[in-house]
């Protein structure tokens, strides 16, 4: 169960306060700088004896990241550790002072999802500093794993999964045109972040190949549906109909949000033409309603992926150093892949699933 920073559901009685003193000391440690910046989100504690967990989460700004954070914290918990956890609402200098306040308490293991690349690489000096193994999960940063107390890195192949989005996009347009050839809008998230950036490259060394294929432009939605809806609007107001053939969203809250645009203001040819990425419940029901093209799973349950990781590294076991997260691409661009999406929608319907399940 998560405390909350300031002890009060501890505080029931003056007799329970005094055999709770020790967790709640734990707790309030983490949360007395006077910088909101780096107060923890919580933290759970099975037992004073476990080993404890410090888990750095970039921001809980989706449902994705939400059910993600959900995962890892739960099965922590459940495999016995005791756990700290912070998010820094996206801010990667945010982040970087939580971990430096999460490694004064001494962890057995610091777990980081990472805001951006280059930015976030500091973390691996603090890990060094203070001797405490480092596992990376999601998103890269800029520095070599496996490498000192930087055991490994669990994540997508970003740049992969863009060749398969490439891919997505040439099928789509050589159907629309009668060959490899159009324009496309992207709605990008988060800018300079390690999925954007491997996603981008692999997206480019796709349609690179086509001279014929132009992006008209690309902007940052910050995986949100809001911004993605607000920059959609903005591409039909100065795009007429027949200008844009396809729209590359690299999530799903944004390509939702593009569709919902699309959608109020009436530019029914650009139904079919949005791809997506995560997996989400509403996008595959799009994709099965045939008003998204595509959406790439991405799987948010990572507790049950890390935990073998973090039960070798705590054991002083070697472990890969960049293992990596498979994925799976659901489109209706032929009659196979269409059912294919429809039935795998509907097994997330009866098993009650917000994400795909491959």
């Amino acid at each position: 169960m998560l405390n909350n920073c300031d002890g009060s559901d501890l505080m029931h009685s003056t007799k329970k306060w005094a055999a709770l003193a020790a967790v709640i000391a734990l707790s309030l440690s983490a949360c007395s700088s006077d910088d909101p910046a780096e107060d923890p989100s919580g933290s759970t504690t099975p037992g004073n004896d476990a080993p404890l967990i410090a888990f750095a989460q970039e921001s809980v700004e989706n449902s994705w990241r939400s059910e993600n954070t959900d995962s890892i914290v739960k099965t922590l918990e459940g495999a016995g550790y005791r756990v700290i956890y912070q998010q820094a609402d996206a801010d990667q200098a945010r982040q970087i002072a939580q971990v430096q306040t999460m490694l004064q308490q001494n962890p057995a293991l610091l777990v980081v999802e990472p805001a951006e690349q280059e930015a976030a690489t500091p973390i691996v000096g603090l890990a060094e500093e203070a001797g405490v193994p480092l596992l990376v999960a999601d998103q890269g940063l800029g520095a070599t794993p496996g490498v000192g107390q930087y055991k490994t890195l669990i994540t997508v192949n970003w740049e992969e999964m863009g060749k398969a989005f490439g891919e997505l996009a040439v099928q789509i347009l050589t159907d629309i045109n009668g060959s490899p050839k159009g324009t496309i809008v992207e709605i990008v998230g988060n800018l300079g972040s390690a999925p954007q950036i491997g996603l981008d490259k692999g997206f480019q060394s796709v349609i690179s190949q086509y001279p014929e294929i132009k992006i008209l432009d690309s902007q940052d939605g910050d995986n949100q549906r809001g911004p993605g809806m607000t920059i959609m609007e903005n591409y039909l107001s100065r795009f007429a109909a027949g200008q844009i053939d396809m729209v590359w969203a690299q999530n799903d809250e944004m390509a939702l949000g593009a569709l919902r645009a699309i959608q109020n203001a009436g530019r029914d040819e650009l139904l079919g033409r949005i791809i997506g990425k995560d997996g989400l419940v509403e996008a595959m029901k799009e994709v099965a309603a045939g008003n998204l093209a595509a959406t790439c799973s991405n799987t948010p349950y990572f507790g049950p992926i890390i935990l073998p990781y973090v039960q070798q590294i705590l054991a002083g076991e070697t472990v890969a150093a960049t293992p990596d997260k498979p994925f799976t691409c659901f489109n209706n661009l032929t009659p196979e892949a269409d059912t294919e999406a429809k039935d795998v929608y509907q097994e997330m319907l009866d098993g009650e699933m917000m994400f795909a399940p491959r």
